[in-house]
């Protein structure tokens, strides 16, 4: 789902650098996850549905350029990889804690699960992921999540 991007997780707690485009729609799918947990309808399912469809689309950029040779080393830039989902030689990078990140993947594993296998298993997966991200995911200044 994430490409062999996702490989590059650090363990432990340390921050990863992910490209902010990957890291909106990755928390877009968060919210249509949670809206289609609350209120499990055809409506919200393809909500989440687009939500994933679009995440997709980020990844697929992502993978095309971590395959080009547009800004490799062959031409003498720095390698690139550095960055999480990265699209351009000077990618746009927020900090993600690392488990915060693998929980992200998580849920959007579970999230295409859930809306390619509707059922009480997918969904029931769908809701712990979601829960587990809910715990690792720092609070904001205002008591929301991030």
């Amino acid at each position: 789902m994430l490409g062999h991007h996702a490989d590059r997780a650090k363990p432990d707690d340390q921050e990863v650098d992910v490209e902010v485009h990957l890291e909106h729609d990755i928390t877009v799918v968060q919210q249509a996850a949670d809206a289609y947990l609350s209120n499990p309808s055809q409506e919200l399912r393809q909500q989440l549905l687009a939500s994933l469809e679009a995440l997709d689309r980020q990844t697929a950029a992502a993978d095309a350029y971590d395959a080009s040779f547009v800004g490799s080393a062959i031409f003498g830039y720095s390698p690139k990889g550095s960055v999480i989902g990265e699209t351009s030689r000077n990618p746009i990078a927020e900090e993600v804690p690392g488990s915060v990140f693998r929980a992200q993947i998580d849920l959007v594993k579970a999230a295409k699960a859930a809306v390619t296998e509707p059922g009480p298993k997918t969904f029931d997966t769908l809701r712990t992921t979601s829960l587990s991200l809910a715990a690792v995911q720092p609070l904001e200044p205002d008591g929301g999540r991030t």
